[in-house]
């Protein structure tokens, strides 16, 4: 379906055990009267993926706390606007456990495994079609499979749940992992070795893989799990855990089911191409229907004060100039992603960073008040949008299976899939109106690269491809090269002060556990390593 409506969070209510209120309350939806139907079982489904716009998307709630800022940030890619000093403490590894954006990234992802856990325990025994809730189920192992990876990959050693638990059982031990940096290997060589949270993710996902769900979904069931998005986060699991063959196979089934790039890099991005046949798994939008459905991007993202879209844009996060270093001489993806001082514009409008910020903003997601708009619903009143947010492209898909391929010492193979992305580089546009750019379409990398310089090919592929997108920060983390790579003094922030990162190997791979978290626990769970 192209617009997922999500409910309401279920209004949880624990009865007394005194008969005369045992009676359930007319109009009152609680756990005991509401998983009855197989139209319980919808909305209970739909109201679990509403965590994805909560946390993972760019709702309004991701003003405070969402990921794909956090994989920003915690790369040279993107300067944080200056009201937003917690996300200088995560750029620079200096967060502590006591801030409130550590326990919002925290709570939220309890609330959507809370949600997601009730489901699966009341789903099951209501009586309806099997088939149908063989696929609510599906989508379920999948959701929570998500969110179990997600604390995998901020907080490592999280208390694992499964089951929705009594208020008497909230102080939960913290759950194993332990990971190690690859001897004889420069790169890619932190190896996530033990992770309870990646083993439950794992087998979700497997679980998820043997219900009644598509391989590839269409028509009304397009934005809901399929095996495509199962297997591309099984795959993530797997590359965490340099499970290299596992992969493989994983991503040569996923691109067996059809997908492809879109001809034009611009349309990833300008709300023309919801759904398209590159979108492995997208995070849907619907505005103007006040039920929280809406898009808050364009705003989040869009330049501070230029007057782009509705609202004007925030800018929250602004590309850097070490990002736009990166790009290669012609290529388009660096006009389709950031806007530059005096040079690029938006339907003739030329971006003049009115706030002094970085001399660039983000071009992604920028969705204009009509004409500028792409066919995408803007309420010009509260500045939402029905643009939808891809989490997992295909592009993705292919360099993944570059990045294995090279790994498994087969470097020719790894060059053809990085040239699959480069080559729509010949096909993409210049968005410019005004200022028209030289862009071409970039060469072919070399089948005959050592490992090393494939790997490196592979990072820069990703960087530009991805930009602004959430990625390159945990990147950076999983391949373990943060340290080496944020410590380089030609970093544009080290440049304009020295030493601004100061990332540890050993500590900064995770973020530290809520102090708050710890305190209630009375000392049963621990703090992260280096955060104590």
């Amino acid at each position: 379906m192209k617009k997922i409506i999500f409910f309401l969070s279920l209004l949880l209510v624990f009865a007394s055990c005194e008969d005369r209120l045992d009676k359930m309350p007319y109009g009152v939806v609680s756990t005991d009267n509401f998983y009855q139907t197989a139209d319980d079982a919808e909305k209970a489904v739909t109201a679990a993926y509403k965590s994805f716009q909560l946390l993972d998307g760019q709702n309004s709630w991701n003003t405070q706390a969402g990921y794909t800022p956090m994989g920003d940030v915690t790369a040279p890619d993107a300067q944080a606007h200056p009201d937003l000093v917690v996300y200088y403490q995560i750029q620079q590894s200096i967060i502590p456990a006591s801030s409130d954006q550590i326990y919002m990234l925290y709570s939220r992802c309890y609330k959507a495994l809370l949600l997601t856990n009730i489901a699966l325990e009341k789903v099951p025994e209501i009586s309806m079609d099997e088939q149908l809730k063989s696929r609510y189920l599906g989508e379920l192992y999948f959701i929570r499979g998500f969110w179990m990876f997600r604390l995998a990959q901020f907080f490592g050693t999280a208390p694992l749940v499964t089951e929705a638990l009594d208020i008497s059982e909230l102080d939960l031990p913290n759950s194993a992992r332990e990971a190690e940096f690859v001897g004889g290997k420069n790169v890619n060589r932190y190896k996530i070795t033990k992770s309870e949270l990646l083993d439950q993710a794992e087998a979700d996902f497997k679980m998820a893989s043997q219900q009644n769900i598509a391989n590839r979904n269409t028509g009304n069931l397009l934005g809901r799990a399929d095996k495509g998005a199962v297997k591309a986060y099984l795959a993530q699991v797997y590359l965490a855990e340099h499970r290299w063959s596992e992969a493989k196979t994983l991503l040569e089934e996923i691109m067996s089911y059809g997908y492809d790039l879109l001809p034009d890099y611009n349309d990833l991005f300008n709300g023309s191409s919801d759904n398209s046949i590159e979108a492995v798994f997208e995070i849907q939008y619907a505005a103007l229907n006040q039920k929280g459905t809406d898009s808050f991007g364009a705003v989040l993202n869009a330049p501070n004060g230029d007057g782009f879209v509705a609202g004007g844009g925030w800018g929250w996060t602004r590309p850097t100039p070490d990002l736009e270093r990166e790009y290669e001489d012609g290529d388009p993806r660096l006009i389709a992603t950031i806007f530059r001082k005096d040079i690029d514009d938006f339907y003739g409008q030329v971006f003049v960073d009115k706030v002094n910020g970085t001399g660039l903003g983000t071009r992604k997601w920028c969705i204009g008040n009509p004409p500028n708009n792409n066919g995408v619903s803007v309420d010009v009143s509260s500045w939402y949008n029905s643009c939808n947010y891809t989490l997992v492209r295909y592009a993705e898909v292919l360099l993944w299976y570059a990045e294995v391929m090279n790994e498994l010492g087969d470097q020719a193979t790894a060059a053809a899939y990085v040239n699959k992305v480069r080559k729509r580089t010949g096909t993409t546009t210049d968005p410019n109106t005004i200022n028209k750019n030289d862009i071409k379409e970039l060469s072919s990398i070399s089948a005959t690269l050592s490992y090393e310089n494939m790997f490196w090919a592979i990072v820069h592929e990703r960087r530009v491809e991805f930009a602004m997108e959430g990625k390159f920060g945990w990147d950076l983390r999983r391949w373990g090269i943060a340290k080496s790579y944020l410590s380089n003094p030609s970093v544009w922030q080290n440049e304009i002060t020295p030493g601004f990162f100061k990332y540890q190997d050993g500590k900064d791979e995770i973020f530290p556990l809520p102090q708050l978290e710890i305190d209630r626990s009375d000392g049963v769970l621990k703090q992260n390593p280096g955060y104590e």
